[in-house]
């Protein structure tokens, strides 16, 4: 027969099964190896790599006074709380703070320690029951100094006092233990999870253990070359997040396929080798070409300046890419030598060659009343869209942490008692030597407006850098208003005409203006994705019709998903009841990250139900039977599928981390949807609408050469035990 690529890919590593299985094992080894540089090839880093207002900024300031990026240097904030009842100027408390002193004075990295005092009680709560120790980290203080200030803090123990700390490195190290364990939290649910919906997929436990065999090995080997990668680009440490989800969701995917595919060839009596053979030649196309299809979606993340952005999407290209590489050419050998004993363990009602009944049966009536279907299945996602036009972008705050996150508590002690908030903000004013007073002036503006306190101006030069501090929580609406009054309207009233150039930079700045860069690179992204589908999916399927259907639903998808996003987490709809944080609005960089992703998802599902169908429209011509066909051949895989996603992205959204949750739960919401009411009523729906209009192709087109994802309908060859070459049959 004809096999294809990747059917001789099988049949070459099916053939010579431990050398593949070796080979790979030493590339397991060098993959574990790699791997343990890591943690010095990521940044903790979040930064635009285009020249913005705030990056001005952050550049200034640490010319002019010292730091760099990669420093953990700054001002942290210990604050210490009675919580027996004692206040300021109590021996108790001057005890308190002595051990607090004692605790971080000398250690590597420290500079000074400002400690109040009743000659100086500031800074000290009205009613006294709170004092704040001021400690300045040197610059030039790395992490592991940062972590020993934090232990440093943490080991304090004062009778009677809650003692917590807040600032620039604590609050990344806060950050990166919740990051840390919400990985640990995804992994176990999404690997659990997945393995129940596997047996009940497959109904054997051997079928089932393979997909998380490659998962994990697609994982290790995308974690061992990220590593190296990050050695020569800027990779955020989140990257390891996302190899992790996208690892676990893909690599079962990608090997569902063809495992379900091999069984059923098994089942129709081909020998083992002819079975991994027209499995690799049918399958392991259709999944060659959802993987080409999902890294093209990603490489628009790669266009996005920033460094978030291009970590997350070259996570998951470099895993997508392991995960095919994996599926292609472990698998077969994995196969080959598991043979008929991959349906050990079976479930007595499973039969893996055998058609669904219900899904024919859904099939069935979807096709009888296409109209009726159609209809409901687009208000149904008309529906979850409506709330997506109330979406605000903007990174959750402190808020959103969990209760008796320390952060949290530090922060809103900082709101509470002292009028401040966890961010800083910074207007540097270039030429301003011959201004003094107008920059004072600038200065007593900001600090008249509400949504700023604490203002402090300090010359370097004919520099100025006025500081100060936020009071609104970084969610807040009042933050981002705040910011664009202080450039449109304070800083231009006090220093128009004077020649001095001004820049407004900081936490909540840089927070505007990501979300503004963003905004500005949407297009190019969804050009990009877009503009790739559609021609895949019209070299593929020969059809006009077919591309513009599937970007079509795939976008109306992603926007319901956008909507369940707005609903739960912006306005609270069943958030406590799911665990999740109620913020404000939705983080800047999860539309565009969700809109590439799912576009990559979306059209592997899209690419495994239409193969079937052209595979049975070209053997019969027959486009109901074909269409039903498909869906009654991979519904039950879809949808398996789809759920194991579902558990992967799920366990990840039950992290601490807003953001994370926000990117677990909108995944998650969005492959549901697509494989239920868009895959499984909608395609077909409409596909059955249009009739043999599904496969039209202009003639101006007809050069177009003519590919087969899953090619034709193969024969039952009937020699189940037979390990010869394959025979030569019709794919």
């Amino acid at each position: 027969m004809s096999t294809g690529f990747t059917g001789r890919i099988a049949r070459v590593t099916a053939a010579r099964p431990w050398l593949t299985i070796i080979v790979w094992v030493v590339a397991l080894a060098s993959a574990g190896y790699a791997a343990g540089g890591l943690g010095d090839a990521l940044t903790q880093e979040e930064r635009m790599l285009i020249t913005t207002e705030s990056g001005t900024v952050q550049e200034l300031d640490e010319a002019l006074r010292g730091g760099t990026e990669a420093d953990a240097s700054g001002t942290e904030t210990i604050i210490v709380t009675a919580s027996g009842g004692a206040a300021f100027g109590d021996a108790a408390f001057a005890g308190a703070l002595d051990e607090v002193t004692e605790a971080v004075r000398g250690l590597a990295g420290v500079g000074d320690v400002v400690v109040p005092t009743a000659e100086a009680p500031y800074p000290v709560s009205e009613d006294g029951s709170t004092a704040l120790v001021s400690i300045t980290l040197d610059p030039g203080a790395d992490g592991e100094h940062a972590e020993a200030f934090a232990h440093a803090v943490e080991s304090v123990q004062a009778d009677g006092f809650d003692v917590r700390a807040i600032g620039p490195a604590t609050g990344q190290i806060a950050f990166d233990t919740l990051a840390e364990e919400s990985l640990i939290r995804g992994e176990a649910i999404g690997i659990g999870v997945a393995l129940i919906i596997l047996v009940i997929v497959f109904g054997a436990l051997v079928a089932a253990g393979l997909p998380l065999l490659v998962a994990l090995v697609s994982i290790v080997m995308a974690v061992g070359a990220t590593a190296i990668v990050g050695q020569a680009f800027e990779l955020s440490f989140f990257v390891v997040n996302m190899v992790t989800m996208m690892g676990l969701a893909l690599g079962i995917d990608y090997s569902l396929v063809m495992v379900q595919r091999f069984r059923e060839e098994l089942a129709a009596g081909r020998s083992v080798i002819d079975a991994v053979t027209v499995a690799g030649s049918t399958a392991n196309r259709a999944v060659l070409f959802s993987g080409i299809t999902v890294v093209i979606a990603l490489i628009g993340l790669l266009i996005v300046p920033s460094t978030i952005m291009r970590s997350l999407g070259a996570g998951a290209i470099i895993v997508a890419t392991m995960s095919v590489l994996a599926s292609l050419t472990l698998l077969p050998a994995v196969l080959r030598l598991l043979g008929h004993r991959v349906n050990k363990g079976r479930v007595p009602t499973s039969h893996p060659g055998r058609e669904s009944r219900a899904w024919r049966t859904m099939a069935n009536g979807v096709i009888r009343r296409p109209v009726v279907w159609g209809v409901a299945g687009i208000a149904v996602l008309g529906l979850f869209t409506a709330p997506a036009t109330s979406m605000r972008l903007t990174f959750p705050g402190i808020d959103s942490m969990p209760e008796d996150n320390d952060l949290r508590i530090a922060s809103e002690t900082l709101v509470d008692d002292f009028g401040l908030g966890q961010a800083e903000s910074t207007v540097v004013v270039e030429n301003a030597g011959g201004i003094p007073a107008e920059v004072a002036s600038l200065a007593r503006a900001i600090e008249a407006d509400q949504a700023f306190a604490e203002t402090t101006v300090e010359w370097i030069g004919d520099t100025a850098l006025i500081d100060t501090r936020d009071v609104h929580d970084a969610a807040d609406p009042l933050a981002e208003q705040a910011i664009e009054r202080l450039r449109d309207v304070t800083v231009p009233a006090a220093l128009d005409g004077t020649g001095a150039i001004a820049h407004v930079g900081g936490d909540q700045a840089s927070a505007v203006d990501f979300s503004g860069m963003i905004a500005d690179m949407a297009p190019w992204v969804l050009l990009i994705v877009l503009g790739s589908s559609f021609v895949l999916l019209l070299f593929a399927f020969r059809s006009v019709v077919v591309p513009a259907l599937a970007i079509a639903l795939n976008l109306l998808s992603t926007a319901a998903a956008f909507g369940m996003l707005v609903a739960v987490f912006q306005w609270g709809w069943g958030a406590s009841l799911l665990g999740f944080p109620q913020v404000d609005g939705i983080a800047p960089w999860i539309p565009l990250f969700l809109f590439a992703v799912l576009f990559g998802l979306s059209m592997d599902y899209h690419v495994f139900l239409l193969s079937r169908v052209k595979e049975r429209f070209d053997a019969t011509g027959d486009n109901r039977e074909a269409v039903a066909f498909g869906l009654s051949r991979t519904g039950s895989l879809i949808t398996g599928a789809a759920l194991i996603m579902v558990a992967v992205f799920g366990g990840f959204a039950l992290g601490d981390l807003a953001e994370f949750a926000q990117m677990g739960f909108g995944l998650a919401a969005a492959v549901i949807l697509d494989a239920t009411v868009v895959r499984s009523i909608l395609v077909p729906a409409l596909m059955t609408m249009l009739g043999r209009a599904n496969w039209y192709l202009p003639r101006w087109l007809g050069w177009l050469p003519v590919m087969r994802i899953e090619g034709g309908e193969p024969v039952p060859v009937p020699r189940p035990d037979d390990e010869r070459e394959p025979a030569l049959v019709r794919v």
